[in-house]
């Protein structure tokens, strides 16, 4: 019999995608560590041992698919063609954060937590990047309207977010995400 050497960082790693995949497809209410770590194939402990907790754990996954250099390190004379690009990619596979930030909002500690997440990982980012007396209302526009779009393509889709985007509406995001950056 092969004994599995043990790796505790693929092991937490695993924890972490596990989590991801669960909690952007199911509330937080509905998610149980048991349910991470079937998909992660380990001992429920390890949730204890890694992360002290579902709470924790949630933070950790949420903190790991919240990344504002997705938006940050674009240039900014292509920025609204580019971010609807990586936004309308339809072979990206990453956990949509989205999702898991909605599944938090029933839960009044998973709502906290992904709240001050999205501030400081997304919306203080963004303000920075956009710099400028009007750089915090600039980072809402541009929260409003993606949310918006993967609100209607993932959480609540509509036919005309299914597939390909059509191009009036590609245009338009476009302008609209550059027009926030240009203003």
């Amino acid at each position: 019999m092969a004994v599995r050497k043990r790796n505790a960082e693929a092991t937490r790693a695993r924890i972490l995608a596990a989590a991801q995949q669960a909690f952007s497809t199911r509330a937080y209410a509905e998610v149980g560590v048991r349910d991470i770590t079937a998909l992660a194939d380990v001992n429920p402990a390890l949730v204890s041992r890694y992360f002290g907790g579902k709470l924790n754990l949630f933070e950790a996954a949420l903190d790991t698919a919240l990344d504002a250099r997705l938006m940050t390190d674009l240039p900014r004379e292509e920025f609204g063609k580019q971010i609807v690009a990586i936004f309308t990619d339809e072979h990206r596979s990453q956990p949509s954060p989205l999702a898991m930030l909605f599944g938090a909002s029933s839960d009044s500690a998973a709502r906290e937590v992904a709240l001050g997440l999205l501030r400081s990982h997304v919306m203080r980012p963004l303000a920075v990047w956009f710099g400028g007396e009007a750089a915090w209302a600039k980072a809402a526009r541009f929260m409003i309207i993606s949310t918006g779009y993967f609100t209607y393509r993932d959480q609540l889709p509509l036919d005309e977010f299914a597939g390909s985007v059509e191009p009036r509406l590609r245009s338009w995001l476009e302008e609209t995400f550059q027009a926030i950056v240009d203003d």
